[in-house]
């Protein structure tokens, strides 16, 4: 899905809204898979690894937050938002989309696409790891 798109402070000041941040000269920003999904990583004065993708997943919107608190443990997740089409396009973080109806239309025509690639996934994980590259298992 390339419906979606933000920068870094476009990010920034959604994943505010939901936790505390440190300066944004502290975080660093990445776009995934070909501007599927955008990234915002950062450390907490303890340590911690906090890592916040905005996504299209589920036919919806949404903001993954996870965190590690070692290098060698996997990330936690969070929390998982689904964000609001009307929010985020009055944010600019929806790509050539002007109101919640032509977003909801593209999704019905698109639904079948994803049914089929979604059943092929048993778990949630498998569904985000293929979305950020790695392969099924």
């Amino acid at each position: 899905m390339t419906w979606i798109k933000s920068n870094k402070t476009k990010l920034y000041r959604l994943i505010a809204e939901y936790m505390y941040l440190p300066k944004m000269k502290d975080t660093n920003f990445t776009e995934m898979n070909n501007r599927s999904s955008y990234c915002l990583e950062w450390y907490t004065r303890n340590g911690t690894h906090y890592r916040a993708c905005y996504m299209f997943a589920n036919n919806s919107p949404r903001l993954l937050i996870q965190y590690k608190e070692k290098l060698s443990e996997s990330f936690v997740n969070h929390m998982i938002r689904t964000l609001e089409i009307n929010d985020l396009v009055n944010r600019g973080m929806i790509k050539g989309i002007r109101s919640e109806h032509q977003i909801r239309h593209k999704l019905l025509l698109q639904q079948e696409s994803y049914n089929a690639l979604a059943g092929g996934f048993e778990t949630h994980s498998q569904i985000l790891n293929y979305a950020h590259g790695a392969e099924a298992t």
